[in-house]
């Protein structure tokens, strides 16, 4: 195997099992994490990549911490919501920190996006035909609008009354995950692995914290899947804005539809 792959392969594999032992607690797995990581220092090209995704495994452990005391006991879903979303915080402060011992901007894709870019349909960098960011998006926003109404409307206006503040606290709140992943994580591994690794990294790191919140192994990895597009889509118009969107509608949805118990 190429060396150049095997490097993102193992950043990848290596991303991965340090989500999985810090969210299952496996001190056994966290210790041979650390092995290999020491290992992989020995590496020089492999560095930048372990002191960013250190600094995310700090983060996550102290969010993780946080959340392990019984906010569930609230009489008010709403706010042990905005507790959880807000919490994500913490996982940002380590990677700011590290941008700023580095002098390097924090998050790159906080701009306008280039809203005429051209991507490829169905797999932003390949497909049958070619549209701009801008079409797609209203697109994807109709066909989730149009996938996700029948249950909405299963559900009544009753529901809607009910769930409406919650629904839009938890799409609100999703900027932050965006920001964890489509901004701080996307910008760095991007400057280590190159765009579509980069890409991969952050899907798959964004699939598997879901496991925190109480989805199944097999539910995150399709939530990697879906992070495919938010990571290409944000690459493609360099800008976090039209994933912030579309992540808010799915989310929001999703409580309106009462597919989603938060």
């Amino acid at each position: 195997m190429h060396h150049g792959v095997f490097r993102r392969t193992a950043s990848l594999a290596m991303l991965a099992a340090l989500l999985v032992f810090l969210q299952t607690e496996s001190m056994p797995g966290l210790g041979c994490w650390g092995l290999c990581a020491i290992l992989l220092w020995l590496d020089k090209s492999m560095r930048p990549f372990l002191i960013t995704t250190a600094c995310l495994g700090i983060g996550v452990f102290l969010y993780l911490s946080v959340n392990s005391y019984r906010v569930g006991d609230w009489s008010r879903e709403e706010l042990r919501i905005l507790y959880n979303r807000l919490s994500l915080l913490l996982i940002l402060l380590p990677l700011a920190a590290l941008a700023l011992c580095k002098r390097v901007p924090f998050i790159r894709y906080w701009r306008k996006p280039q809203w005429n870019e051209r991507i490829s349909v169905p797999f932003i960098w390949s497909g049958y035909r070619e549209v701009n960011i801008r079409l797609f998006l209203i697109l994807s926003l109709t066909a989730v609008a149009i996938g996700f109404m029948p249950f909405v409307i299963a559900r009544g206006w009753g529901h809607f009354q009910e769930v409406w503040l919650l629904a839009f606290l938890f799409a609100f709140a999703n900027g932050l995950e965006e920001m964890v992943w489509r901004g701080a994580m996307l910008t760095r591994y991007a400057e280590q692995m190159g765009d579509i690794w980069a890409v991969a990294a952050t899907s798959l790191g964004f699939g598997l914290l879901h496991y925190s919140v109480g989805f199944p192994w097999w539910a995150c990895l399709v939530y990697a899947i879906g992070g495919l597009y938010f990571g290409g889509i944000t690459i493609k118009s360099q800008s976090m804005l039209p994933v912030i969107l579309w992540h808010a509608a799915i989310n929001a949805l999703m409580v309106f539809g009462g597919l989603l118990n938060v």
